[in-house]
């Protein structure tokens, strides 16, 4: 049985982010090895890198300030990153970090079968709301870039709304504007805490988008209500 209503996580559930965000990497690591002189190599930069982002992003305050400015978040990480190195150029790490957040955008891309997904069950009268978190400029350019807006009643961005994800008080102001139940509703994400966890606590049923394929982590205490790999599932 389909609900009345789909709420949708937008990254690494519509659009590929994440993928767009490793491949840009490399090429900005390769990138800045290749034009400075350094004593090390671009795996070497690149590992620095993944693991000052690691990091940088498994902390919920430093996460939250992080997104609502990207661009001296990720000037910030290359700057570490490097400085881990002994490299200390504030300019060129500053020139890097924009360098990939250019190509990073670029690369931001739809996965397979997502429009059509929405499409079928927007024809099937299925009411669908867009959640995501970071800024308006950032998301309302997603949304646009790929005209997501013709597939949602509405949009909540964290910035736009003043709270967002694992805050459960955006599931209940979603439930509230669509005049909804809870048990009327799903929502579709791969954030375990943001999508699975938060909205479970409101009643929602959930649904993993495990789009890596990897399965749960060992121990998990968050258990989704179901395990998807792609929104296409959502049809079968």
């Amino acid at each position: 049985m389909l609900p009345k209503a789909i709420l949708f996580d937008l990254d690494d559930t519509i659009i590929s982010f994440d993928g767009a965000a490793e491949i840009a990497w490399e090429k900005a690591t390769s990138i800045f090895v290749k034009h400075n002189d350094t004593h090390f190599d671009a795996d070497i930069l690149l590992d620095s890198i993944n693991r000052v982002r690691k990091w940088y992003w498994g902390d919920a305050k430093r996460h939250k300030s992080g997104r609502m400015d990207m661009k001296r978040a990720r000037r910030d990480i290359v700057k570490m990153s490097l400085e881990n190195l002994e490299y200390y150029d504030e300019e060129r790490a500053y020139e890097m970090a924009d360098s990939y957040s250019k190509m990073q955008e670029d690369l931001i891309c739809l996965f397979p079968n997502s429009l059509i997904t929405l499409k079928h069950l927007k024809s099937m009268e299925i009411r669908m709301v867009l959640i995501t978190n970071g800024t308006s400029e950032k998301q309302r350019g997603k949304i646009n870039k790929f005209c997501l807006s013709d597939y949602f009643e509405r949009c909540f961005i964290e910035e736009e709304v003043g709270f967002g994800k694992p805050d459960t008080r955006v599931f209940q102001l979603v439930l509230d504007e669509l005049g909804l139940k809870a048990n009327d509703v799903w929502m579709v994400g791969d954030n375990l805490v943001w999508d699975i966890e938060a909205p479970q606590k409101v009643g929602i049923y959930s649904i993993w988008n495990d789009y890596r394929k990897n399965g749960l982590p060992d121990k998990s205490q968050i258990i989704p209500d179901r395990i998807i790999h792609s929104i296409s599932e959502l049809l079968i």
